[in-house]
């Protein structure tokens, strides 16, 4: 699941064209739960409540398959083989319906194929709202809650007699119980993502000269990135402090990897650029992400591998 800020930027502050350009940029973003997620091993003990055996079932699935993609992570084992985490969790169901009524309108009189008098009548309808709320945690040996969550998801849904589908509440609730799953697994472990990120492609205040190169690094992004990056790098030596310019280099570096330098160039765009302060927030928030992510991956790689009966 992507996060909020991690998606293609849009309604920048300045005045855009239709067809804005971007950068691509992959990152591994640590996991939301960073402590629990330095766990060596976990696992999955019993869910109270209604739809708890479920939820424990679509997250213990979840997690087996960490690793696919090539990232460490917690390793999940059987409860019986003493995890240093143990996630539980509970979960509470809500299911209301109510009979109400809407009006219609229909032809009562018609003369020459035209109606020439209407009427007003009513149908019965129901309406249908689920609440689920699940609570979760991860609880280490020595007592610690290294993690502590909880997830909710809502539904309301309307039929009537003349219109309308009673869809199942039970495929809805479990469609809910997936989705709790797949944010808990990116609570739990750090995780890949291939985004774009629009640029600024405003030229207001440069000089001639750097206008038109700025003009020439916009267009470099639709197929030569690097070439992009360094023409963007031309602009701030040609014209230093500019809004835009700085904002775009702050997306090269951190395309490039370079997070540090990326949240400097965004820090320092807030100065230069402040009608763009929303984006760049975002672009703060994904960089200190993206750093956490790097360092606990570094952190997991240098663990000895697990070993001895059930590993």
């Amino acid at each position: 699941m992507m996060r909020w800020w991690a998606a293609v930027a849009i309604g920048a502050m300045f005045a855009l064209p239709a067809a804005a350009e971007t950068l691509r940029v992959e990152g591994v973003f640590a996991a939301q739960a960073r402590e629990a997620s330095l766990l060596p091993t976990i696992g999955v003990g019993p869910f109270a409540g209604p739809d708890g055996a479920e939820l424990a079932d679509a997250i213990e699935r979840r997690l087996a398959k960490l690793g696919t993609d090539g990232l460490p992570h917690v390793r999940l084992i059987p409860p019986a083989l003493r995890p240093d985490g143990m996630l539980t969790g509970r979960t509470g169901v809500q299911v209301a319906s109510s009979d109400y009524r809407e009006g219609r309108e229909r032809c009562a009189e018609k003369k020459d194929g035209k109606c020439v008098r209407k009427e007003r009548y009513s149908v019965a309808c129901v309406r249908r709202t689920i609440a689920l709320r699940a609570d979760v945690e991860v609880r280490r040996r020595t007592g610690a809650l290294p993690y502590s969550a909880t997830k909710t998801r809502d539904d309301r849904a309307d039929w009537c007699e003349d219109g309308g589908v009673a869809t199942s509440a039970e495929g809805v609730v479990s469609g809910m119980i997936e989705s709790v799953a797949a944010e808990v697994q990116h609570d739990l472990a750090p995780h890949a993502e291939d985004y774009a990120i629009r640029v600024i492609e405003t030229r207001d205040g440069l000089p001639p000269d750097a206008a038109a190169r700025f003009k020439q690094a916009v267009r470099l992004t639709k197929h030569d990135p690097a070439a992009a990056c360094a023409a963007f790098a031309d602009v701030d030596r040609m014209a230093p402090d500019h809004g835009a310019t700085t904002f775009n280099l702050a997306l090269c570096a951190e395309a490039a990897g370079r997070y540090r330098e990326a949240a400097d160039r965004y820090a320092r765009a807030r100065l230069f650029a402040p009608a763009a302060g929303g984006e760049i927030s975002k672009g703060l928030a994904r960089v200190a992400a993206l750093a956490a992510g790097a360092q606990d991956v570094a952190s997991m790689r240098r663990r000895p591998p697990l070993t001895g009966s059930g590993f």
